[in-house]
């Protein structure tokens, strides 16, 4: 039996076989939003980096292409970007933000340090910076992180070594 409310009517429908829902509006269905997303995008941009945001495949390269609704990042590339570390801080906090591309940056442990809360990363890009084995070994605060890039760095094999067995299933190239 169907039970429901409508306008504080009680209805009780028990031979109800197909209910159409016509002209039904369904708001808020799902869509992944972040506060820190516009600023962080122009932040990117600014940078000379893109953002692909979680509802598309396309790249936001330009600020004509920000989305006036709410959105949220799952990508951002900041490849050979001129970038400081102390700004790594604007992309902590970004519940949604799968992969992080920082290849050929200027990135050293001082900015690998403010990188926090990103609790969905799974590919993380540091190819060709100045990160170390210290912050690199403290890369398992990141519990999804699957795949980490390090070619062209300084990091020892046996730090490699380490990561792939605290973050079981994860794969470092190096």
């Amino acid at each position: 039996m169907l039970k429901f409310v409508i306008n504080g009517v009680k209805l009780r429908l028990p031979m109800l076989v197909c209910l159409a829902l016509v002209y039904l509006t369904v708001t808020g269905c799902g869509k992944a939003q972040d506060p820190n997303s516009r600023p962080v995008t122009e932040y990117v941009l600014q940078s000379g980096g893109k953002v692909i945001r979680v509802s598309s495949d396309l790249p936001i390269d330009s600020t004509a292409k920000i989305p006036e609704e709410d959105f949220s990042i799952r990508e951002i590339d900041l490849t050979n970007a001129k970038i400081k570390n102390i700004d790594m801080k604007k992309l902590s906090d970004l519940p949604n933000l799968e992969s992080l591309n920082l290849h050929g940056t200027r990135l050293n442990d001082k900015g690998l340090t403010l990188i926090t809360n990103l609790p969905n990363l799974k590919s993380l890009e540091l190819a060709y910076t100045r990160v170390s084995d210290e912050e690199v070994s403290k890369l398992t605060r990141f519990p999804k992180l699957k795949k980490i890039f390090l070619y062209g760095t300084a990091v020892k094999p046996q730090t490699i070594e380490d990561l792939k067995s605290n973050l079981r299933g994860s794969v470092v190239y190096k």
